[in-house]
């Protein structure tokens, strides 16, 4: 069994209180030049995944699956995190696990589509990812 999760791309995100907060969210396309961004991770973890770590990674690669290389380094991200079940928890039931990653303002070459490839314990599901695209300079 897998975890649910939804990925949003957002201009600024933070987690508070087991909620994510973000600002800017849901878009699919930037201008060119440097821009913050942020991930959140809305995630449901079934009952089974619980008190063990779980390991997400999210790799930035081109439109042609290339690693995006930011100041000459792949840029990917990894996130160990471990959800315990609530006292107060129904048996049997999900846990929601929210957390969200502040990326440092990048620049990539405009003119291009990017995306983040999500995987969650080594498993890749195409509905994690999230695309976007950087607008040429005059656009």
């Amino acid at each position: 069994m897998s975890i649910e999760l939804q990925v949003v791309l957002a201009d600024y995100a933070v987690t508070h209180d087991g909620k994510i907060m973000m600002a800017g969210a849901g878009w699919s396309q930037v201008g060119a030049g440097p821009f913050a961004s942020a991930l959140g991770f809305l995630a449901k973890v079934p009952w089974d995944m619980t008190g063990r770590e779980i390991v997400i990674r999210a790799e930035l690669v081109d439109e042609d699956g290339r690693p995006a290389n930011v100041n000459g380094n792949p840029l990917a991200l990894q996130i160990a995190f471990r959800v315990e079940r609530p006292p107060s928890a129904r048996p049997g039931s999900d846990i929601d696990h929210n957390l969200a990653v502040q990326i440092p303002q990048i620049a990539l070459p405009p003119g291009r589509a990017y995306e983040w490839r999500i995987t969650v314990d080594g498993e890749q599901r195409r509905d994690w990812n999230r695309s976007f695209y950087v607008r040429a300079a005059n656009a």
